[in-house]
């Protein structure tokens, strides 16, 4: 497929040169005059939590390196009957 028409598309090559170089011409680049927030209480509190949820690190080290440390001298054991009810117990709840 041959195209030939290649003249068509110079407008608007041309119109967004001429905004690049003259920024002012740019109707969304104008001073507006902004509008009054107000946020709810609740939206105050979601902020808040969210800003205290993150200063809370993912991954407790203490517990981790506590976890290593048992997983190494052979103390560490899992309880397949208590994860195992667990995982029933979470089954059938989310099925409520």
């Amino acid at each position: 497929m041959k195209i030939s028409d290649t003249q068509s598309h110079a407008p608007v090559v041309k119109l967004s040169e001429k905004r690049a170089a003259d920024p002012q011409s740019d109707p969304s680049s104008e001073t507006k005059a902004s509008d009054p927030v107000s946020l709810s209480p609740q939206a105050r509190e979601y902020t808040a939590a969210q800003r205290s949820l993150a200063v809370i690190p993912d991954i407790r080290e203490s517990k981790v390196s506590d976890i290593k440390a048992r997983i190494a001298d052979g103390s560490y054991t899992i309880d397949s009957d208590k994860i195992a009810e667990n995982m029933i117990r979470e089954a059938l709840s989310d099925k409520e």
